[in-house]
């Protein structure tokens, strides 16, 4: 009888091999990967085999994901939000939305007509002034029908760039980043391993309650005090971070028919950020926070 280590650790069998992989969470790829040397290449190996294909995810939304991916290295754009966590998290709840950052001014300007005359997509809505806590000016809501389904984009406009707008999101598991050709998560070990996640801001009722039991309900479990240094994984030390630094989860995103695309270093690396130990209060309770703030780009 043929084990589960000749079928993960071999070729001979790709139907089997693809149906069991399927299944596997981060915390068991990483786990199999520490169990012998045949399966120490698990990981790059699903990697080549395409299980996180970055192509199929996006065709819901758009009907050229590889020029979608053209267009956002083009105008330095980023995909954030829950659509980065799926990706990397392999699972997809229905209902969710794709939503893309992009620096307000011409950038943004250009994404906007790229999204109705290329894509097909109906400006649904602007929301504005609601978001200076996360650098963001407004966001304009797209909705167009896929299939019999109404699927959203949501163009999020940033004061900077984007990367300062997912840095300042409302919890650590959503520090998740996928520029055109390379996808980044910023606190892995504890957002795929661990499964727990830290509050951003102060976790008022909102987004102390209201956002974050959708992600309890997803599995995730919220811790409310910033980890003593040393404490916990070094990911949350706090202090000096940059993105590609060896605490992030960095993986590169399969070709889109374009030399100079593919070949490029990723548009976020060695950009430099802090995080901060914050605390405040909020009906007499005392809050703890992770504060995470972009400081500049590295060279």
């Amino acid at each position: 009888m043929v084990n589960l280590i000749a079928i993960l650790g071999s070729d001979r069998s790709p139907a089997v091999f693809d149906g069991l992989t399927t299944h596997l969470s981060i915390r068991d790829i990483v786990a199999l990967t520490r169990t012998c040397r045949s399966l120490r290449s698990l990981y790059q190996k699903l990697v080549s085999k395409g299980a996180w294909n970055i192509n199929d995810r996006l065709k819901r939304f758009v009907n050229d994901p590889g020029g979608f991916r053209k267009k956002l290295m083009e105008l330095d754009g980023i995909i954030s939000g829950g659509f980065a966590l799926q990706f990397m998290d392999r699972v997809h709840w229905n209902g969710s939305d794709l939503d893309v950052c992009v620096q307000a001014g011409e950038k943004v300007d250009a994404f906007c007509r790229y999204t109705e005359e290329v894509e097909g997509y109906d400006l649904a809505s602007r929301k504005v002034g609601k978001y200076n806590w996360t650098h963001v000016d407004m966001v304009h809501q797209y909705d167009k029908e896929v299939d019999g389904e109404l699927v959203r984009l949501e163009i999020i406009v940033t004061r900077q760039h984007p990367i300062h707008s997912t840095l300042s999101t409302y919890t650590t598991a959503l520090v998740n980043v996928i520029t055109g050709n390379h996808a980044y998560s910023i606190f892995p070990n504890a957002t795929f391993i661990k499964r727990q996640t830290y509050p951003t801001r102060i976790p008022d009722y909102f987004n102390g309650v209201v956002l974050t039991q959708k992600y309890k309900d997803r599995g995730w479990q919220f811790i409310q005090r910033v980890p003593k240094k040393k404490k916990a994984t070094k990911e949350l030390d706090l202090g000096q971070r940059r993105i590609g630094d060896k605490h992030t989860w960095k993986m590169a995103l399969s070709p889109i028919l374009d030399d100079a695309a593919n070949d490029a270093a990723g548009a976020l690396e060695g950009f430099e950020f802090e995080l901060k130990k914050c605390q405040g209060f909020d009906d007499g309770v005392a809050l703890e926070w992770l504060d995470v703030v972009a400081t500049r780009q590295a060279g």
